[in-house]
């Protein structure tokens, strides 16, 4: 576990120090987009472009992947 110390209080912070910035990082692809079968663990994931321009890009399963193909998605660049 972490130690624990408590904040300084606001008036006796020092403003010259800039905080801490952590970066972000990008979170793996949890759900099918289509189904919502679960992809963790299964690495094989397929980004399909979707023939709706509003939706984009997505992320399926397998199962939907071959499903899909007949329906005018594509395989994202």
């Amino acid at each position: 576990m972490g130690q624990v110390q408590p904040l300084p209080a606001p008036e006796k912070r020092d403003r010259t120090v800039p905080a801490a910035v952590t970066p972000l990082t990008a979170l793996e692809d949890m759900r099918c987009a289509l189904c919502g079968a679960s992809l963790v663990g299964h690495p094989q994931r397929y980004h399909m472009v979707s023939p709706l321009v509003s939706m984009g890009a997505v992320t399926v399963c397998r199962t939907c992947r071959r499903a899909v193909l007949s329906e005018g998605y594509r395989p994202a660049p």
